[in-house]
């Protein structure tokens, strides 16, 4: 086997892993508003069983509600009612072969009072660290001790709904790590000051579990070991903390982040992969003998093989990754690791949750939140010859998915090259996993052998000569030219030919008009290629629409590399050297770069529309994002 670290049996506390691989809490929204399962929910962490994960791990319970809300549709198990249906959940777990896990929290200060009915939070300490600058109420003893036996009721209810295992939430600021952090810990009894005093909490948790759940009913914990504020538990003290979680008696530790910006734990496109391993690896160095697991943007199977293989960690959790494709486990072992569609950290599924406060999606796989029947891929009742113009993701995906039902697909496209816009995305700086989904696609044309005619444009005389019984137009768009004054000038460019490589800028003074996401990307592309670059926007912001998070990262990158930006920047006229904008404002420009988006471009749909049964498809309807191509061919790729 070529993985055979990755897929070797593992004993965590009184259990044996399958293999080293663990899908860990991911909140996806998908429980009801008042916490019961669903049968989506259920689906959900069935299918990452399914997929061949060793240990799924159901997302932050909420134990003690209202007081302990974490999100709108957090699933709950503070009553006994909610027994009945996580043990749907389990049931299906088991019955492929993966353990059940769930992950019991407490946010504590950062309780969300707009779903915990005005609760005022709950901390070890009084400290100013929420964004709306509540203060909490500093936990008693008396109500350390409730908390600590919420807890263990939790993991009583997870027990007799036949759970394998819990693992408490020590991590990402909440409660248990508000106790080990010195950032939010200024207790000066027995619950504070020293690290014995501080893992007590925690250690008072373990021990109320093994009371009413037995010796042998596992638990875990999923601990920050780093702070990314100063004052915070650094590297050092945390190989000390995780110690003494061994010492305590937890069979394992999941090595995250504490407290700091939610980028480096939802962390954009651009972070490297498998940049967090180092915390995982500092623990194994700092000498714990328990199973230490790595998580952080792991998505390519022989990268996760080295960090077993080197003893690095002992687990890796693959989240974002096995919601983008959850037989990544089964396609490993079974020697399909080409047929995988990685995780290109399009932050879908991070917009859903945390800003938009909805059911989980992602970017490449149309089928996350859903039901079974949503996933399935019914045979064609009769076999259609179809044509597919154009080979972005959207052409892409529906050509992938009547090919898998039996159609006749061939498709076309008028570059040398497949991706449409996609590939141009892969071009800026940081933008390169993106090539991941093209060389998914690339390989799924040929073994589902799908005909693809690259560098051939297509016309009505064209489909007339192939005449196929269905077509898709999925011929992306046209570059939008507003109707500005010198905008035909010589030095004006349009960010296609730029990405193309079609020009070469160098050292100049370049402007770019439009302060979109292709905009912002391909500013940054000319700054690394030493220009002074001037961003123009009209909109009061840049960037607009996009996820906060990712949006942040960029807006760091536009300063790092000193793009300037101006916004309500109406772009007036373009000059030789010169750019007037506003209210006669001008800027110096060699040259100016259009990129105030595109236009779907309806020509060919309208010449052919009442001869053939036609379909729009991705940017030839309307301009929008990944997300919005793929689910569309998967869709429409179903119903033909």
């Amino acid at each position: 086997m070529k993985y055979k670290a990755l897929f070797s049996e593992l004993r965590v506390g009184s259990l044996i892993l399958g293999n080293r691989i663990v899908f860990p809490p991911i909140s996806t929204n998908l429980a009801s508003v008042n916490g019961e399962v669903c049968p989506a929910f259920v689906y959900h962490y069935a299918r990452r069983a399914k997929g061949g994960a060793a240990v799924v791990t159901l997302e932050n319970m909420c134990i003690q509600y209202p007081d302990a809300r974490h999100g709108a549709t957090q699933p709950r198990i503070d009553d006994d009612r909610f027994i009945p249906g996580l043990s749907m959940v389990s049931y299906e777990v088991h019955c492929y072969g993966s353990l059940a896990f769930m992950e019991l929290t407490h946010p504590g200060l950062f309780s969300d009072m707009e779903h915990s009915e005005g609760k005022i939070p709950v901390a070890p300490s009084v400290v100013d660290l929420r964004g709306d600058h509540i203060l909490p109420k500093e936990l008693t003893k008396d109500e350390i001790y409730q908390i600590v036996e919420i807890f263990a009721q939790s993991a009583l209810r997870a027990k007799k709904a036949q759970f394998d295992g819990v693992e408490i939430e020590a991590a990402h600021g909440l409660l248990v790590n508000q106790f080990l952090s010195p950032l939010t810990n200024k207790r000066t009894d027995e619950f504070g000051g020293s690290l014995r005093n501080r893992v007590r909490f925690a250690e008072l948790i373990w021990g109320r579990i093994k009371e009413l759940c037995g010796r042998d009913f596992t638990v875990t914990a999923r601990l920050g070991v780093i702070d990314f504020i100063d004052g915070g538990i650094d590297l050092d003290e945390g190989v000390r903390i995780a110690k003494a979680f061994e010492e305590i008696g937890y069979a394992a530790v999941h090595a995250d982040i504490g407290f700091g910006d939610k980028e480096k734990r939802l962390e954009p496109m651009q972070y490297p992969e498998a940049w967090r391993t180092y915390l995982a690896e500092a623990l194994k160095k700092g000498g714990l003998k328990i199973p230490i697991i790595a998580v952080g943007m792991i998505r390519n199977p022989s990268v996760a093989e080295k960090i077993i293989e080197s003893k690095k960690a002992d687990l890796v959790a693959l989240g974002r990754t096995l919601i983008a494709d959850p037989d990544w486990p089964i396609k490993v072992e079974t020697g399909r690791e080409k047929e995988i569609k990685r995780c290109i950290g399009c932050s879908e599924c991070i917009k859903a949750r945390h800003e938009e406060g909805t059911a989980i999606r992602c970017g490449v796989n149309p089928s996350v939140g859903k039901s079974e029947l949503d996933e399935i891929l019914t045979p064609a009742i009769s076999k259609r010859k179809v044509a597919v113009i154009g080979a972005g993701p959207a052409g892409l995906e529906i050509a992938v998915t009547l090919a898998k039902r039996g159609h006749n697909v061939e498709v076309f496209e008028k570059e040398t090259q497949i991706g449409g816009a996609l590939r141009l995305a892969t071009i800026p700086p940081g933008k390169e996993k993106l090539s991941w989904l093209l060389e998914y696609y690339d390989y799924m044309l040929k073994s589902l052998n799908i005909r693809l005619h690259p560098g051939r444009e297509i016309g009505e005389d064209d489909i007339d000569f192939i005449n196929p019984d269905v077509v898709i137009l999925a011929n992306g768009s046209r570059c939008l030219i507003p109707p500005i004054k010198g905008i035909d000038s010589e030095n004006t460019i349009t960010f296609r030919k730029v990405l193309n490589g079609e020009i070469d800028i160098k050292n100049k003074n370049v402007v770019v008009g439009g302060g979109g996401l292709v905009g912002c990307e391909t500013a940054l592309y000319l700054a690394d290629k030493g220009n002074n670059v001037v961003i123009l926007e009209m909109l009061p912001e840049i960037a607009l629409g996009m996820e906060p998070i990712s949006k942040g990262y960029l807006l760091k990158e536009l300063k790092e590399k000193k793009v300037r930006y101006f916004t309500n920047a109406t772009v007036r006229e373009i000059k030789e050297n010169e750019v007037i904008y506003g209210d006669s404002r001008s800027i110096i420009a060699n040259y100016f770069i259009i990129a105030f988006g595109s236009k779907p471009d309806h020509t060919l749909f309208n010449k052919i529309r009442e001869k053939y049964e036609t379909y729009l498809l991705g940017d030839a309807t309307h301009i929008g994002k990944i997300i919005d191509a793929i689910h569309s061919g998967f869709a429409v790729g179903k119903s033909i």
